[in-house]
């Protein structure tokens, strides 16, 4: 994507040029909040294609969201009500009132179909003169000349480039090394959406829709559905986690068709209402998506080039924050650059990036693998993790004022330097 020059003939200071390699949430995200603070933004994507699933969205995203000009509830977000967890037998572990949480977070935590959300940042950046380029891919990265290669052999260089093209990154490798692609985890997913209008419908299933935002968890030892409302509680989003040798599938194809019965046959051991609720599916709108797994990078940047989102610290599926998480990349990434960010300060800038990031998004990247069943070749998982444990943690931050309040401390730390003259044109207010 790009945006015209912000008013670059009356203007008195010099917008950097951001290039940012992949148009998902996380670098969507990216490129509204980095247009916001001033700043020539240069796309350059396969356009990434939110589909089939659902997306958390917590208090910590959601303030993000609305900084940024989009409000959830504008586009079907649900918000959380209740928690439930339950065993395949049918036997409640608990049930979990979370209302209250509103009285404590600025933000709700709701609930939200990931191509409404992707649509809604898109419109987003168009509004503010972003325009899109499909398919053009990018070949190669030179680091040392801050240069993107695309596939049909157009070099574009920049000030500063963002990797936000998502688990599968081809940039990674630049800073972490050849063998740093993600691998598979052990365990697959079906992801689908069943309206809520045929569950409740049914007398044997429409207690699953008896409370409103409702998150429930169906956990066995190693097969779990995951199930809560979007689209303004009109669908139901299912994620029916399992080992992946259960339904083999194609390794590099993380959108690939099942089939209904499959789906059955592996989550047979479930109770009859589960089961008529699974079968509810539409069998040509069930995706298998084999979950891959990539232990923490011990670096996300190099000169002037930078990860974020899945390409730095990819999240397994099984405590709904990958996408807060890159949101929250996004919006740091806008507080440290701020208009009047000099080219020579940019390296500078992306270490305060991981100074604001990286333990964060690490902490929370282990928490999921944490939460993962063990499985016969993930290296990961096992342990009994509450839902609500890292709850505090994760939704009282804000990332954009966490990474503000890092940038206005270095620069004055840098201006009380002795022989240092510049002025602190940058400090965020």
């Amino acid at each position: 994507m790009q945006i015209d020059n912000l008013d670059d003939k009356t203007s008195q200071v010099r917008p950097l040029k951001v290039v940012i390699v992949g148009a998902g949430i996380g670098g969507l995200t990216a490129a509204i909040a980095m247009r916001i603070a001033g700043h020539i933004i240069y796309e350059s994507s396969r356009f990434a294609l939110e589909t089939g699933a659902a997306i958390h969205l917590p208090s910590n995203a959601n303030g993000i969201l609305h900084r940024i000009g989009i409000n959830p509830d504008e586009h079907g977000a649900v918000t959380c009500e209740w928690v439930s967890e339950y065993r395949p037998s049918g036997e409640r572990v608990f049930l979990r009132d979370v209302t209250g949480l509103k009285n404590v977070y600025p933000y709700p935590w709701q609930l939200c179909h990931r191509i409404d959300l992707h649509n809604a940042l898109k419109e987003r950046a168009l509004s503010e003169g972003v325009e899109i380029f499909l398919q053009s891919k990018v070949t190669g990265l030179d680091i040392a000349k801050s240069e993107i290669t695309l596939i049909d052999g157009k070099k574009v260089t920049a000030d500063l480039i963002i990797g936000a093209d998502g688990t599968h990154s081809s940039l990674r490798k630049y800073i972490a090394g050849p063998d740093s692609a993600s691998k598979l985890s052990g365990t697959s997913a079906f992801r689908f959406l069943i309206p809520a209008d045929a569950v409740k419908s049914d007398p044997q299933t429409s207690h699953f829709c008896e409370r409103n935002g409702e998150l429930r968890l169906m956990y066995g030892d190693s097969h779990r559905i995951v199930m809560y409302p979007c689209r303004n509680n009109t669908e139901l989003n299912f994620v029916c986690l399992h080992p992946d040798e259960e339904s083999e599938g194609k390794d590099d194809d993380w959108n690939q068709s099942a089939s209904k019965d499959l789906v059955l046959k592996i989550f047979d051991e479930y109770p009859a209402d589960v089961k008529a609720l699974l079968a509810k599916v539409q069998p040509e709108t069930i995706k298998l998506w084999k979950l891959l797994d990539l232990a923490a990078l011990t670096n996300w940047t190099e000169g002037n080039f930078a990860l974020l989102g899945d390409a730095a610290h990819p999240f397994l599926p099984h405590q709904g924050q990958g996408g807060a998480q890159a949101i929250e990349d996004g919006a740091a990434l806008g507080a440290l650059f701020p208009l009047g960010t000099l080219l020579e300060d940019v390296e500078d800038r992306l270490k305060l990036y991981m100074e604001a990031r990286y333990e964060r998004a690490t902490a929370i990247q282990q928490y999921t693998r944490d939460s993962a069943f063990k499985t016969k070749r993930g290296d990961h998982g096992g342990k009994v993790m509450d839902p609500m444990q890292f709850t505090a943690y994760n939704f009282s931050h804000d990332a954009f004022d966490h990474a503000s309040g890092i940038l206005e401390r270095y620069l004055t730390s840098r201006a009380l330097s002795p022989g240092y003259t510049r002025d602190l044109d940058c400090l965020v207010g």
